[in-house]
């Protein structure tokens, strides 16, 4: 599968299913709320097939013999079912976030490069990591600055 052109699909897939359902999809004009709107949507969506998928993954380590897609062909199609619909969802949010597969797959391939080298990870180093949670999810955070030599 090409991610690119997966995640480019993912526009035209989007405006088909928001013309059948009548309402206006990502070529359609949105303003920045009903944009902003449309991204949390999805990633709800995505939140949600994410734990459908978890159903298939035993949770109980100390239980004997529970059913698990590790040991059984048609739960393990039925959770790789349920992965894909977190992968649409994930091309849905790129969609009305207005993210095209190029501009994602370079972001990526800088954060992968990042992550590689990034000190405050035991395979590279040992620098702690920061002791305030809170500044990482304002972005206040060198993982959020990956594209700066500093964030290292």
């Amino acid at each position: 599968m090409d991610l690119v052109s997966f995640i480019n699909d993912g526009f035209t897939s989007q405006q088909k299913y928001a013309t059948a359902s009548g309402v206006k999809g990502p070529f359609d004009y949105m303003s920045r709320e009903e944009r902003h709107a449309k991204v949390i949507e999805c990633i709800g969506h995505m939140i949600e097939e994410t734990i459908e998928a978890r159903v298939y993954v035993p949770r109980r380590s100390w239980k004997t013999a529970e059913p698990s897609f590790l040991d059984n062909a048609k739960l393990r199609e039925e959770f790789i079912a349920e992965m894909f619909d977190v992968l649409l969802f994930f091309r849905a949010t790129l969609a009305y976030a207005g993210v095209d597969g190029s501009d994602f797959v370079a972001t990526a391939s800088r954060k992968l490069n990042y992550n590689a080298k990034r000190k405050d990870h035991k395979v590279n180093g040992d620098k702690a990591a920061p002791a305030d949670p809170s500044k990482e999810l304002q972005g206040d955070c060198n993982s959020a600055k990956f594209d700066n030599d500093e964030a290292n």
